[in-house]
């Protein structure tokens, strides 16, 4: 896996219709037919449903020009612990991997 993009920082809107920013950092394979995207920094409140909206935008603004049409899609949501000093933790969203 090669990183494609770092820390790039992107606006979306929640569910509620807030805008929101996130970061994301972009992984693929070698030959582009696997990628895996890592998504940080979103809202905590409905974190599966943030990274749902999170994704969507993503997927309509500029991983179109990143990505092959045909590669397969694998997104890993990681969130802060809500006590500062403990490892972060995160979930794939269903239907990604």
């Amino acid at each position: 896996m090669q990183l494609l993009r770092q820390a790039h920082q992107f606006e979306y809107r929640d569910h509620r219709g807030v805008d929101r920013l996130g970061v994301v950092d972009v992984w693929t394979s070698f030959g582009g037919d696997e990628a895996v995207l890592v998504l940080r920094d979103l809202a905590q409140e409905g974190a599966p449903e943030q990274a749902r909206r999170a994704l969507h935008t993503l997927t309509h603004t500029w991983l179109p020009y990143l990505l092959r049409p045909d590669a397969s899609l694998a997104v890993l949501v990681l969130r802060p612990r809500e006590d500062g000093d403990a490892k972060a933790r995160g979930f794939v969203l269903p239907l990604s991997a």
